[in-house]
């Protein structure tokens, strides 16, 4: 019997030597949400996806998918995806072959379909034959997201994706992110240090600091009541 739908992190905890970079987090993604994991850097947000991811060992706790723990599962075998920041495109594909590339095996008018519908979704209906070396910023993270997206995975994994785009860039790309998210029904972690990403794509934020969870809320809940002084003054209020 599926005793948690979607992702659990259970007492997760994740350490370089010495360091413990993340500290008993326990945090769960449900079908179709979006959740953000926000926090200062050096909060431990990034070592928390690539725990979930299987990039980095738990050296407590563990990771479950819809009840099944995956703590000792190998990457390729969960079923998530990660969108690192630089998106990491193939440099001598053409952007179709970069969205069709997780669709290696499949007929080819069936590869041809999802890889025109996913561009179409993200805003770039005929780039196709494009070389991905011409294209800006903004639309290279788009074919990292259609090609995140391309083979259907159970789980996507954001690391601070849009952190090397300007402000205005990012603001558009958030509504492309949540509008792509929410229409393919995907569930997604999405880590940040930018509050304004954070509120404007989650339908819930949980706040990281030092390794440790400090609170897990909807956007609304988490600017009406922090649950205490550290997280009012990451969130800029005043005590």
């Amino acid at each position: 019997m599926v005793e948690r739908p979607g992702l659990a992190v259970d007492g997760v905890s994740v350490a370089y030597g010495p360091l413990l970079a993340v500290d008993g987090v326990t945090l769960a993604v449900g079908p179709g949400e979006i959740v953000a994991v926000l926090g200062p850097s050096g909060s431990g947000k990034s070592s928390l996806l690539r725990a979930i991811a299987g990039l980095e060992p738990v050296v407590a706790g563990r990771v479950t998918w819809d009840g099944e723990d995956v703590t000792s599962v190998p990457v390729h075998q969960r079923g998530f995806t990660v969108m690192f920041q630089d998106g990491q495109l193939f440099p001598h594909y053409t952007v179709a072959g970069n969205v069709g590339y997780a669709l290696a095996g499949r007929p080819r008018a069936e590869r041809r379909r999802r890889v025109d519908e996913l561009l179409a979704l993200v805003g770039l209906e005929g780039f196709g034959p494009r070389p991905v070396t011409a294209l800006s910023g903004g639309q290279a993270q788009r074919v990292a997201l259609a090609r995140s997206l391309a083979a259907r995975p159970r789980l996507l994994l954001l690391d601070e994706p849009l952190s090397s785009l300007d402000r205005q860039l990012r603001e558009h790309l958030v509504t492309v992110l949540s509008e792509t998210l929410r229409a393919t029904a995907t569930p997604a972690l999405y880590v940040t240090h930018d509050q304004s990403e954070a509120f404007a794509l989650a339908d819930r934020i949980a706040v990281l600091d030092q390794g440790k969870l400090l609170q897990v809320a909807d956007p609304d809940t988490l600017r009406a009541h922090p649950a205490n002084q550290t997280v009012a003054a990451f969130l800029g209020q005043s005590g």
